[in-house]
């Protein structure tokens, strides 16, 4: 997977049907449903035995960055958009883009302790994502992050949705990853399908990481 280097401005690389986008090889990543082994109750693992969950089974992944900031643009179908709660059982679309802190971090269980794991985590109700910190399930710790920012657009039963940071990660909470020009990286994906119920450890995710070259 690369993201490649581009002349373009912020505003053209956050949307969707930017024209930059042309310039974007995309990648399909397969994706899987979390193993119930990995959720942390009991009453998860017996509610979700019977259940259908992980639906999205893959999702397309392009990424573009102009020196400065990092765009990555996920694409997967959805029927529904679910954008806000009005009731108790009623769940959002989400998704995830992860990275190892350090490179033998592993993807199953969000890191272990010692070695972290961080995501970037867009929700369709949110203004912005969080940044995500993890080491081992139960660890999760979400903060905001003023270098986050994202764009997101459904049609045509499809979320596009953009996630993009600065490279450097400068303004960003500790146990950021940081992403440099001419380097290469580990990176992985989740999606959350809401009228699904989906939610927490309840997801879609690509089980293997996948390795990203961001272009000099």
């Amino acid at each position: 997977m690369l993201s490649k280097h581009v002349k373009a401005k912020k505003a053209e690389l956050l949307d969707p049907g930017g024209a930059a986008w042309k310039q974007a090889a995309a990648s399909t990543v397969v994706l899987s449903p979390t193993p119930l082994e990995m959720q942390p109750t009991d009453y998860v693992r017996v509610s979700w035995t019977s259940r259908p969950y992980g639906k999205a089974s893959s999702i397309r992944v392009s990424s573009l960055h102009n020196g400065d900031q990092i765009f990555f643009r996920l694409g997967w179908p959805d029927d529904s958009p679910d954008t806000k709660l009005a009731d108790i059982d009623q769940f959002i679309d989400a998704a995830a883009i992860l990275f190892p802190i350090v490179p033998d971090a592993p993807l199953i269980g969000m890191g272990i302790k010692g070695k972290p794991v961080n995501a970037w985590y867009w929700r369709a109700d949110w203004e912005q994502p969080k940044n995500v910190a993890a080491e081992g399930m139960g660890s999760t710790q979400r903060r905001d992050d003023p270098a986050l920012v994202s764009s997101a657009r459904h049609q045509r039963g499809r979320w596009d949705v953009i996630i993009a940071r600065s490279l450097n990660g400068k303004g960003s909470p500790s146990g950021t990853a940081v992403l440099r020009p001419g380097a290469s990286t580990k990176i992985a994906f989740a999606v959350w399908q809401g009228a699904n119920q989906e939610r927490a450890g309840i997801k879609a995710f690509s089980p293997d990481w996948q390795e990203l070259q961001i272009e000099a």
